[in-house]
């Protein structure tokens, strides 16, 4: 037992170790035997553990998809303020672990790296369905949410790649498009019923509403209670 929880310990240093070289370094760029030697180790512990660079490399990006999926399950409060901690925290690993966000987003030739991606993206997917719909949906849901991703992956990628606009314009274009990807949705196919906290939540959240609606298009709660 003593050997097991060792060799973990020495698997998890290994790993956040991984972590920081591949955020910071492209793959072919990270030195299996400098990493090694940085942390004091053999360089055959990372081949004893993880079977080479390559398993090395695909641990590190499951580790960073369980880690950010970890955060979301983490999140308390009402849907609509946990949409909005998600978004932050997915914006906080994009700067923290450019290498690695990308690799998961980007590398798409690389099948391995695709697997954990989708993986981990339908798993994501799956719990937006839940979450506004109470069910999986229908297929027009699904393909609604599964844009929505798509469209979040590819503006945090601009984002990280050109800093044209800024965070703060990165964030509310994610929450705009996740509501109106939700809003076009009901729109096309009735029999999408969303779950009463989502409708209650979107209600009374004037600010996030007018992101996609517009200002003048949020209803006034006194007004509508005349």
């Amino acid at each position: 037992m003593v050997g097991n929880r060792r060799g973990e310990a020495s698997r998890a240093v290994l790993l956040e170790a991984g972590k920081d070289a591949f955020s910071q370094q492209r793959y072919g760029e990270v030195s299996i035997v400098d990493l090694a030697r940085s942390l004091g180790v053999a360089a055959g512990s990372i081949s004893y553990h993880f079977g080479g660079k390559r398993g090395f490399y695909l641990a590190v990006l499951e580790l960073a998809a369980e880690e950010f999926w970890g955060d979301l399950l983490a999140m308390r409060g009402p849907a609509v303020d946990r949409l909005a901690q998600g978004v932050d925290k997915l914006l906080d690993r994009a700067a923290q672990q450019p290498g690695s966000f990308e690799a998961l987003i980007a590398d798409v030739a690389d099948a391995e790296v695709r697997q954990i991606r989708d993986r981990h993206r339908q798993r994501i997917a799956a719990a937006l369905a839940m979450e506004i719909t109470g069910t999986e949906s229908t297929p027009v849901f699904r393909a609604a949410i599964s844009g929505c991703l798509s469209f979040i992956e590819g503006i945090v990628l601009h984002w990280m790649r050109t800093e044209e606009i800024t965070r703060e314009q990165v964030r509310d274009l994610v929450l705009a498009n996740v509501f109106g990807s939700v809003l076009g949705a009901l729109r096309v196919d009735p029999q999408i019923e969303l779950t009463q906290r989502v409708m209650d939540a979107a209600m009374s959240e004037s600010p996030l509403l007018s992101l996609f609606l517009g200002p003048q298009a949020v209803p006034n709660p006194v007004e509508s209670m005349e």
